[in-house]
């Protein structure tokens, strides 16, 4: 890809995350940790750009992965009813998996004992994962209609998993 194509797909990603803080300052909160990680994810890009070109691909996908995550994510926090909650919830898992598997195939490359620290580090991430999707099972799975609480606890398990993948993408940065 180009410098120029690349600077136009930073530009329009920079534009989305302005967007997101936008609304973040508008009454949703929980966006603002997404918020965090899209600016160190874009830096590092930035950064790529001038002194790794080979590493600015993987990066930019990771970073337009973890902004579809944060759009799911704001998604799910503004549906008004728990049928659009819980697609928005599917979607962001969805994404969140594409997202470790990228970071995942990072750690390939790491020598071994860092691999090792990081593998494991993913597979907590991932386990956190498993978790917010279990609960939105059991939800589903409940009298049909979500509760309040069921809301709340999804909510819990996700910024767990959030507060987790941005503790990981900060070390592989």
């Amino acid at each position: 890809m180009s410098t120029t194509t690349i600077e136009d797909t930073l530009d329009d990603i920079h534009r989305r995350i302005d967007r997101l803080d936008a609304l973040a300052q508008a009454g949703a909160p929980r966006i603002r940790p997404h918020l965090d990680a899209l600016h160190q994810e874009e830096a590092a890009v930035r950064a790529a750009v001038g002194k790794a070109p080979d590493e600015v691909e993987k990066k930019l996908g990771r970073l337009k992965t973890r902004l579809a995550v944060a759009e799911h994510s704001l998604a799910a926090d503004l549906s008004d009813d728990w049928g659009a909650f819980a697609a928005a919830v599917e979607a962001e898992l969805r994404v969140w998996d594409a997202y470790l598997e990228r970071l995942q195939a990072g750690v390939v490359e790491k020598a071994w004992k860092a691999r090792e620290q990081a593998e494991a580090a993913i597979g907590d991430v991932r386990g956190r994962r498993i978790a917010v999707g279990e609960r939105l099972a059991q939800a589903r799975d409940s009298d049909g209609a979500a509760s309040q609480e069921a809301r709340r606890s999804i909510t819990a398990a996700r910024d767990e998993l959030e507060q987790k993948a941005a503790e990981l993408s900060a070390k592989l940065n």
